[in-house]
C-alpha cells in the first residue's frame, strides 16, 4: 500500500493470467498518516479486481485499537465492485452492525472464529432471521477433537499437537474447569492425551 502504482500492476497482472475472479484484501493504510484504502480500492477496481476486502485498521495498528469501520464505508461509497468488511466481528450482532453501518456486501471473520467456527452458522441464522442455538459443551469438544485430528493428520503428531494447544484453549474458553485443563493442554504431547483432557471436561 506504500506503492499504489505497483499495486495496480500486480492486480492487473493477476487478473490477466487468472482463470478465476481475483479479489484483493487491504488494510486502511500503512499507518495513520497514510490512510489510502479508498485510493487503493479504486486502483484495484480499475485493474479488474472482482471484489475488495477492507480490514479497518492500518498495518501499524495490527489488531489494536478497535477497528474503524468508517474506512470500510468510505471504500464502499467509492467503488462499484463488492466490498467485504473485516475487523472486530466476534458475533452475529457485530456482523449485522457492520453491514448496516458500512453498507458492505459481506463480512470476513478472522479472530472471531478462533475456537468458535460456529460463528458462521450464527451469522447465517441472524441474517436469515432464524433462531440460533449455540453449541453445547459436548458439541464444542467434539468439534475441537475433529480439529485436532485434522491437524495431526496433516502435520504429524508432534507438530499437530503443538499447534493444537492454542486452538484447544480457545475452544474450551468459558467451560467450567477450563483454566485447570488449559495447563494440562499446554503439556500434552499426544493425540490421546489431548482427547483425555477434553473428554474429562465433557464428563464434568
Amino acid at each position: 500500500m506504500k506503492s499504489p502504482d505497483l499495486c495496480g500492476k500486480i492486480i492487473s497482472g493477476c487478473v490477466e493470467k487468472s482463470a478465476v475472479p481475483v479479489t484483493v484484501k487491504i488494510r486502511a493504510g500503512w499507518d495513520k498518516s497514510s490512510v489510502n484504502c479508498v485510493e487503493i480500492a479504486k486502483i484495484a477496481e480499475e485493474a479488474g479486481a472482482s471484489a475488495i476486502c477492507v480490514h479497518a485498521r492500518t498495518r501499524e495498528q495490527l489488531y489494536e485499537p478497535s477497528a474503524n469501520w468508517s474506512y470500510i464505508k468510505a471504500v464502499k461509497d467509492a467503488v462499484k465492485i463488492p466490498v467485504v468488511g473485516n475487523g472486530d466481528i466476534f458475533c452475529a450482532e457485530d456482523a449485522v452492525n457492520m453491514m448496516e453501518y458500512t453498507c458492505c456486501d459481506s463480512v470476513m471473520v478472522g479472530r472471531g472464529a478462533l475456537g468458535n467456527p460456529f460463528i458462521f452458522d450464527e451469522i447465517k441464522h441472524r441474517l436469515q432471521g432464524k433462531p440460533y442455538t449455540p453449541p453445547d459443551i459436548f458439541e464444542r469438544i467434539q468439534v475441537a477433537k475433529e480439529h485436532i485430528s485434522m491437524l495431526v493428520s496433516e502435520k504429524g503428531e508432534k507438530v499437530g499437537i503443538c499447534e493444537a494447544r492454542k486452538h484447544v484453549s480457545w475452544y474450551i474458553k468459558g467451560i467450567p474447569s477450563a483454566a485447570i485443563a488449559r495447563r494440562s493442554v499446554n503439556f500434552a504431547t499426544t493425540l490421546d492425551e489431548m482427547f483425555d483432557i477434553l473428554d474429562g471436561l465433557a464428563s464434568e
